[in-house]
């Protein structure tokens, strides 16, 4: 259960706050880019199927926090599609809420903190147990 939680999915501010802080987000054309993919139709199958987060923005667009995507080698980091695999959710904010809430059961960092560390198995379990109801 997560301890530092940013925010009701209701409140975006502060939620886009900490992803500007994280990198920022980018549109669908803009990850296929970087992706190295044909189109962007690709990035909505992956959206569609929950393989990847992806948000509305302000304006109504998809968009993908950048920090799931490792640039280097043109894909999803690791991790990202097994923790969603294991998440329910109702609104399109919440795992973006979990992967960027601290936790007691990862040491006080965030299940994204977790996967960059390498420690993937541990953000796969707290995704296991993880429910956006218990925060209220």
């Amino acid at each position: 259960m997560p301890d530092g939680i940013l925010t009701s999915p209701g409140d975006q501010l502060p939620i886009q706050s900490l992803l500007a802080a994280r990198g920022g987000c980018i549109g669908e054309v803009e990850v296929a880019d970087l992706m190295g993919l044909e189109d962007a139709s690709i990035v909505r199958r992956w959206r569609n199927y929950r393989q990847i987060v992806s948000v509305r923005n302000e304006a109504g667009q998809w968009v993908c926090p950048i920090w799931q995507f490792a640039h280097k080698h043109k894909r999803v980091m690791l991790g990202i599609r097994d923790c969603l695999a294991e998440l329910s959710f109702e609104s399109e904010w919440e795992p973006l809420i979990f992967f960027l809430s601290r936790m007691d059961s990862l040491g006080g960092h965030s299940p994204l903190d977790s996967l960059r560390a390498g420690k993937i198995e541990a953000a796969i379990k707290a995704a296991r147990q993880y429910s956006p109801r218990k925060n209220n």
